[in-house]
């Protein structure tokens, strides 16, 4: 037993009952972002009825009472990754979050940024837009299991100041060892900023025990709304950095001939802040604490082996993850001969959701797996194996049909 009911856990999530296309909707592109509980819609509408104003600010009760749980929220992610508060950082997106670390971190024009070849472009395109600035920029290989080699960051190119890389690929599923990456890359001087938008939402994760220097990772994939997301910037790591942005509330004193900045994390949250997101975001760490970590893990970990083991059966399909010695709930696959996007409408006909493109991982797909495209489904704690039989029958009359022998 995993400890996940899901026929309890469906039902906490309103839009799992909705039809599509005269179907029962099959919600596969939970990489892309998740599905909110009611505790969720609900809290939003809550907020905004009976605490919204503007935090910090103001005196009044409901300004101290928006504060309030804006501070408490914080505290609440926090304690989610084994953090402390105030090395919290609440911003938009995981894109976001690793773009601030690339404008305010104090790179030198000698110095050198490691990324990968598997990486969301979200952490890549920050990273090749500082060659313009003289910064050099190396990309870590993707072996034929869709793995890093290991090797690699023993030996670090010189003056490699930070080595940034995703926890989870969005494409292959593969989860890399990033606390064995954090302590060679330590060894070597350079600082590690994780990409933990596809594995937060999905096990537990322990900053500490990871040791990484910067983590960034988005609200909207782990039952929260849009628009919060978060960066965690371990204590003393932030010295020398420069805001992003400047305006309300990361300033302590200011006049025309001198400023005092705020310390992190407000030196990072110029302007009104995204008061109800935080909120909601605390809610859902709330509902994934109860469900617990670990249950979460477990249950997506026997979901995708149910999936890789009924994939066994498809034909006339190519499946590009699941590959590496340690893979998520990433589905990436094929009907040859087809375009992905025309596999994703066909899928959509009968109520299944997945992601069709280059997934924002354009370089991997299209420069090192050597395609134009692919599907993908991704999985979550409230999908079921019932679904996935769906799934695989329906992808199974699509390539029978539309497939190349």
């Amino acid at each position: 037993m995993t400890g996940i009911n899901i026929e309890n856990v469906r039902k906490d999530f309103p839009i799992l009952s909705k039809q599509v296309n005269g179907n029962n909707l099959i919600y596969f592109d939970n990489a892309a972002t998740s599905q909110k509980p009611s505790a969720v819609i609900e809290g939003l509408k809550y907020f905004y009825e009976n605490i919204n104003a503007n935090p910090i600010r103001s005196i009044h009760s409901l300004a101290e009472e928006s504060t309030k749980v804006y501070n408490d929220a914080r505290k609440k992610v926090a304690d989610f990754i084994n953090a402390e508060p105030e090395e919290i950082v609440f911003v938009r997106n995981a894109t976001e979050a690793i773009n601030l670390v690339s404008f305010s971190f104090p790179f030198k024009k000698e110095d050198r940024i490691s990324s990968t070849y598997m990486e969301h472009h979200s952490n890549l395109l920050p990273w090749l837009r500082l060659k313009e600035r003289g910064i050099g920029v190396d990309i870590a290989q993707v072996s034929e299991d869709y793995e890093l080699d290991i090797n690699y960051y023993r030996r670090l190119p010189k003056n490699t100041r930070l080595v940034a890389l995703t926890h989870a690929s969005n494409v292959t599923g593969t989860i890399n060892d990033v606390k064995e990456i954090a302590r060679l890359s330590h060894e070597q001087g350079a600082l590690v900023l994780v990409d933990a938008a596809q594995s937060i939402p999905h096990m537990p994760f322990d900053v500490k025990d990871i040791d990484a220097d910067f983590v960034a990772f988005s609200g909207h994939k782990m039952l929260a709304p849009f628009g919060i997301g978060v960066l965690y910037i371990k204590k003393d790591t932030s010295k020398n950095m420069q805001p992003f942005l400047t305006g309300g509330e990361m300033i302590k004193d200011v006049s025309l001939s001198r400023i005092i900045y705020e310390n992190v994390p407000n030196l990072f949250e110029a302007g009104t802040q995204n008061v109800e997101g935080a909120y909601g975001l605390g809610l859902a760490v709330e509902y994934l604490n109860n469900l617990g970590m670990e249950n979460v893990e477990k249950y997506e970990a026997e979901l995708t082996n149910y999936l890789y083991e009924r994939a066994k059966e498809l034909k006339n399909v190519e499946i590009y993850s699941g590959k590496s010695k340690r893979f998520n709930s990433i589905f990436s696959f094929n009907v040859t001969g087809l375009h992905s996007h025309d596999t994703a409408y066909l899928l959509d006909k009968k109520g299944i959701a997945v992601r069709s493109g280059f997934h924002c991982a354009q370089p991997l797909i299209e420069d090192r797996l050597k395609l134009d495209g692919a599907a993908r489904a991704s999985l979550y704690f409230y999908n079921t194996k019932e679904e996935i039989n769906t799934f695989i029958d329906e992808l199974n009359k699509i390539a029978a049909k539309y497939g190349r022998q």
